[in-house]
């Protein structure tokens, strides 16, 4: 397992003071490992450090989409008829229902 340089704590120090644990992670802005018996068990991070995560995570899942949809729009297309897409349903008349709650 590769070593961050992070900081890190144990299970015992988490029980006696999380407070401590959780200003760690603000005074270094990012998460802090905890061991339980040498083993990582866990990340304990501060609100904003959470919150700028998500926030991150939210910008690159935009971006994501962002640029799939550039990528389909570069793609070539075949325009298809109603006909094509709904069969023959498009054939049929609709019903409009004067009663359905839209004006």
């Amino acid at each position: 397992m590769k070593i961050l340089n992070v900081p890190t704590s144990n299970i015992n120090e988490l029980k006696k003071s999380p407070e401590a644990i959780f200003e760690e992670s603000r005074k270094y802005k990012t998460g802090v490992y905890i061991h339980d018996c040498d083993i990582p068990v866990g990340v304990v991070i501060s609100v904003q450090e959470y919150e700028k995560l998500v926030k991150e995570n939210d910008r690159l899942q935009e971006e994501i989409l962002d640029l799939e949809a550039a990528n389909r729009l570069k793609q070539p297309y075949t325009l298809l008829s109603d006909a094509n897409v709904r069969g023959d349903s498009s054939k049929k008349h609709p019903k409009f229902d004067e009663d359905d709650g839209w004006e």
